[in-house]
């Protein structure tokens, strides 16, 4: 580890962001979604620090972390648990085209 006391000030500052931000995810029910924005001002406030000074950290953690995910979209955010698997619809044969493969054979 590095002796330089602003290599060190600055691993203390994300290690009190991190816990901030585990501690308030974690707080959370499962299922449940909140805006990294909002994450940010919660974690902020919990370091008495700004929301902007937290926030790349806190998109980072929120992008990185095993007990949430982040989605896109009119419904994204970052959502307590574990993503649901994609389940893979088979693909559906147009009936001409059933109609024309019975035909050639």
């Amino acid at each position: 580890m590095s002796t330089n006391p602003n290599v060190q000030s600055m691993t203390e500052t994300a290690d009190r962001i991190f816990e901030a931000a585990n501690t308030i995810v974690e707080g959370m029910a499962q299922g449940t979604r909140k805006q990294i924005k909002d994450l940010a001002v919660d974690v902020g406030a919990a370091v008495g620090m700004e929301p902007k000074e937290v926030l790349g950290f806190v998109n980072h953690f929120a992008h990185k972390t095993n007990i949430a995910y982040v989605t896109r979209g009119k419904n994204g955010g970052l959502i307590k648990g574990v993503r649901p698997v994609k389940i893979d619809k088979p693909k559906k044969t147009k009936k001409a085209d059933a109609d024309s493969a019975d035909q050639n054979q």
